[in-house]
């Protein structure tokens, strides 16, 4: 059994490490590339998400590399996630390759389930120590993302926290152990701590709401948040990876009771769940006003159900709260100078709402 899966920002670190001490052979897809893009979307419905192009191209590339087992995850609800397994998996039995599925829904029981699949002769107490060991990666590697976010916009020296980013992937992916991540740890935020950074500096804050793919995938959503700070903005993802585990998988009761706030600050405006991230969108858009933050993009894949219900009610709630809101939709036919022109468009409003109004000219 030759395990891979599809990649999401720093997943695949966390997925390998899972599946490796379970004692599967594990495939990492390629890099995403231009060509991973193109292979996805010639085999996929026109209208599909791009999600849906992007991982069907990762798991093309990774059974033309000999993997056989392929680990995805299942869904429910109105997003269309639910349908990725089902209609792949068709897709490439069409295509001729030959393989087994497995799709884990987001539900712990489930996923100890199907994990038993992978690793029938261990122990509960072995696939638990595997958990922990990917759990800790994912938290380091979310850590320093939000460590970096603030230092970016004011490093004195340009790729400094790009450099230490580099390296905090290429160590958390070779730690074998909890005591080596927690090394690991002390060592990086010691580096972060060495960034000299730009004295009397205030950059602009935007937080960034959406769909989570495009939202924690630099290859589909452009190296956003290194373009932002490169303008001297300040970012934060509403959503980073270990979020999504502890609120959706592990059901956390902080995750449960923050959904709960969320939903009742959105209720004036959507009063239902749509699926995906729609409502948080709606929500965290009125909470980061309140928060003192800047401005709001609004990220997602092109035909994204959820977020296209949430785009057509932010116009009337940045009016409502004073809050400017920017939507990128991204698809294959996104060009790179595009997203960079309405960016920078975004971020002169933004600096011109933050001057005094007797500076305003």
């Amino acid at each position: 059994m030759i395990v891979t899966f599809p990649h999401m920002g720093t997943l695949s670190i966390v997925l390998k490490s899972l599946f490796s001490q379970l004692g599967c052979q594990v495939l990492v897809p390629p890099p995403m590339t231009r060509h991973t893009m193109e292979l996805g979307t010639q085999f996929s419905p026109e209208t599909v998400c791009l999600p849906f192009k992007m991982t069907l191209g990762n798991f093309m590339e990774a059974l033309e590399q000999g993997a056989d087992t392929i680990v995805t995850c299942g869904g429910c609800g109105p997003c269309r996630l639910g349908y990725y397994a089902a209609v792949q998996q068709k897709i490439l039995a069409e295509r001729g390759y030959r393989f087994t599925m497995i799709a884990i829904e987001p539900n712990l029981i489930h996923v100890y389930k199907q994990l038993k699949y992978f690793a029938p002769q261990k122990s509960w107490r072995e696939i638990y120590h595997a958990f922990r060991l990917a759990g800790a990666k994912m938290n380091l590697l979310d850590d320093i993302q939000r460590e970096l976010a603030v230092i970016r916009p004011r490093e004195m020296k340009s790729g400094s926290a790009e450099r230490v980013w580099r390296q905090t992937v290429t160590a958390v992916d070779l730690a074998e152990s909890c005591q080596s991540v927690q090394a690991i740890r002390a060592e990086l935020l010691e580096k972060l701590q060495a960034i000299e950074l730009a004295q009397g500096v205030s950059p602009l804050r935007v937080a960034v709401v959406g769909e989570i793919y495009v939202m924690l995938e630099p290859f589909i959503n452009q190296n956003l948040e290194q373009c932002l700070a490169g303008m001297g903005v300040e970012t934060s993802k509403t959503m980073l990876l270990s979020d999504y585990v502890r609120g959706h998988l592990l059901r956390r009761r902080s995750y449960v009771e923050m959904f709960k706030q969320l939903s009742a600050m959105a209720a004036p405006y959507l009063g239902h769940y749509v699926g995906g991230h729609g409502l948080k969108s709606i929500a965290y858009t009125i909470l980061k006003k309140q928060q003192d933050y800047d401005g709001i993009i609004q990220v997602y894949p092109f035909t994204c159900m959820p977020e296209v219900i949430a785009k057509n009610i932010l116009p009337k709630v940045s009016q409502d709260v004073d809050m400017p809101v920017l939507t990128l939709a991204y698809d294959e036919q996104t060009g790179e100078a595009g997203i960079r022109t309405r960016l920078e468009a975004f971020v002169d409003l933004l600096r011109y709402r933050s001057k005094p109004a007797a500076a305003r000219v």
